[in-house]
């Protein structure tokens, strides 16, 4: 591999091309740190046998005679030709696998024909253009251990037969491993099935198939009870787009992935909340107006036949604006072969904004507003769907294939299938930062509301009136989708400060910027005041025993790191809580 051919035009050796195709950026590592990988094995190679003793694979191409001289040729033909009159044997051995493998990149390409049609072994055709449009092709996704197996190989065999690389770019993925972060090994009986996953499969035939063909047969008991304990039950269903989405959420530049079943539950989860979200979406859009009628911005002018037509909300330009920051994520994920980052990406933005907050808020809208609004709100309800569908159909294609040949019509849109649809790009001058910032302060007032209820210790089914002062615009705006969102009996919004106190009496309170907000409940003050300092003194003493732990020098020398580390956040957690709990009972005791 290093020696140099006096026939090489290049004076260089087959492994120094494959050195250098690396070192000139020709070929590019990601991570980068894997260059590390290639370059040591390749600076220090070894000469390879490339001979194997097996039935199949490709049969050496080497004759000989009966006096032992060997005679390398195409074909018999040829090699008959270089020793006239003499009986040929062939080789009976085959070329090592990855020996066969490094030819992949250019041999499936029709080389060395590079000129007119040529038909494969496999009955395939190759064409000149084929060999121009993929070699190089644009990228090899492959594990780190087989780097000099294969990658090495590829490029050397393809810079030296070819003068080209064989690909521009080499996406080294992690391994999958068991739950306990072993190697997956049939002969082991640690594998999972990708297709028991998908379709599931009951504990006896798991527990068969596993024990089967193990490398150490005496095993298979342990096989077995290992497997019993990790899945009881068998292995559920999860769907072939909930364990795809799984796998690109564990597809980060580590190592290796230690594969937990239970991963897939949440993803499954994912695929459920959006094929319900659709229900919702089309249930409130099939058959009604979606604001689709065809307009331009000149004619929503005032006096325009479409002015007054639709009327956004700010709820609308926010869930619009957080489509396209996540658009702009996504792509950065795929440019950068961050595939955990593009999972993470549509999950938070689906389930985290677009089902949690845009869909309630969007009930209010429909509900409560005017014509011009409601189409407003169906318009950005079937659209963002729409749009989040091609978003994630790279991850999860099946349901999104289903769910968009019902979505896109309803939305306005064309085509045959999302698979060929026009991907989503951010256009980040869609953004709009105040109603983003408008939602976030709407958020906050909802959380506000959530925490009282828990420290109030009231149901979140009971529903109780809001008072509120301060930034009396935006409250009294935004009243109906808070009092919603919050599960209110009513939003009263007070503009005197006396008025409000009188209002709250001793309820608890809490602020969101400049507004002071307090859910209004009859209580029993002294009834009130006995249960808030019967859970001072609980909360007190259970600062006391935690910080007798802490400063007990023993206790802190033995006990593990992680043990010393929670103690302490109790002590914060409990000290916190008793803070909350003496501020409710001093506002009582006014």
């Amino acid at each position: 591999m290093n020696k140099i051919s006096d026939q090489d035009p290049t004076g260089k050796s087959i492994a120094q091309k494959a050195i250098d195709a690396v070192q000139t950026g020709q070929v590019t590592f990601i991570p980068e740190n894997w260059v590390n990988t290639y370059n040591q094995w390749m600076n220090n190679i070894q000469d390879w046998c490339i001979s194997r003793q097996l039935w199949w694979g490709h049969q050496i191409p080497a004759w000989y005679d009966e006096e032992g001289n060997v005679y390398v040729a195409s074909n018999e033909a040829q090699a008959q030709a270089q020793a006239p009159g003499k009986k040929l044997k062939r080789d009976e051995d085959v070329l090592d696998t990855w020996y066969s493998s490094a030819l992949v990149p250019f041999s499936t390409m029709g080389w060395p024909q590079t000129t007119g049609a040529k038909t494969l072994a496999s009955g395939a055709t190759a064409t000149p253009q084929d060999y121009d449009l993929y070699l190089p092709s644009s990228v090899l996704v492959t594990g780190y251990d087989i780097i000099f197996f294969w990658v090495a190989r590829m490029i050397m065999m393809t810079t030296h037969f070819t003068g080209r690389v064989p690909f521009k770019h080499v996406y080294i993925h992690g391994l999958v491993r068991d739950a306990q972060g072993k190697k997956m090994s049939k002969s082991e009986g640690n594998v999972l099935d990708p297709v028991d996953l998908i379709d599931g499969i009951a504990l006896e035939p798991l527990l068969e198939k596993r024990s089967q063909g193990l490398r150490k047969p005496e095993t298979a008991p342990q096989v077995k009870k290992n497997t019993q304990k990790e899945f009881p039950d068998g292995i559920p269903a999860y769907g072939a787009d909930a364990l795809r989405f799984t796998f690109a959420a564990l597809a980060s530049l580590g190592r290796s992935i230690n594969f937990d079943s239970k991963r897939c539950e949440g993803y499954r989860n994912f695929c459920n909340k959006l094929w319900n979200a659709t229900r919702f979406v089309l249930m409130n859009c099939e058959g009604y107006d979606c604001g689709l009628k065809e307009h331009t911005k000149a004619e929503c002018q005032p006096g325009g036949p479409a002015h007054g037509y639709m009327l956004f909300s700010q709820a609308d330009r926010w869930i619009a604006s957080l489509l396209q920051q996540t658009e702009d994520q996504v792509a950065k994920g795929f440019a950068d072969y961050r595939l955990d980052n593009v999972a993470t990406a549509i999950y938070e933005f689906v389930w985290n904004e677009y089902c949690d907050w845009y869909l309630e808020i969007a009930k209010v809208q429909i509900q409560t507003g005017t014509d011009a609004q409601q189409r407003a709100t169906r318009r950005t309800l079937i659209r963002t769907l729409e749009a989040i569908l091609r978003l994630a159909h790279p991850i999860i294609p099946f349901i999104t294939e289903e769910l968009w040949q019902r979505v896109a019509p309803v939305a306005g849109i064309g085509g045959e299938s999302v698979s060929i649809a026009r991907y989503p790009e951010a256009q980040l001058n869609k953004i709009d930062p105040q109603a983003i910032d408008n939602v976030n302060r709407l958020k906050a007032l909802v959380d506000a509301c959530r925490n009282l209820r828990g420290e109030m210790g009231v149901s979140p089914a009971t529903r109780m009136p809001l008072f509120a002062l301060g930034n009396a615009e935006f409250m009294r705006a935004n009243a109906a989708v808070l009092q919603s969102l919050a599960k209110l009996s009513e939003v009263k919004v007070f503009d005197e400060e006396a008025s409000w106190q009188t209002a709250a009496q001793s309820a608890p309170v809490a602020v969101v910027g400049e507004t002071r907000l307090c859910l209004f409940m009859e209580v029993d003050i002294e009834a009130e005041k006995a249960r808030l300092q019967k859970e001072a003194t609980r909360l007190d003493n259970e600062i006391t025993r935690a910080g007798v732990k802490l400063s007990n020098e023993a206790f802190v020398a033995k006990a593990p790191p992680q043990v010393i580390a929670q103690e302490r956040q109790r002590v914060e957690e409990f000290t916190a809580m008793l803070a909350k709990v003496r501020t409710q009972l001093a506002h009582l005791e006014k």
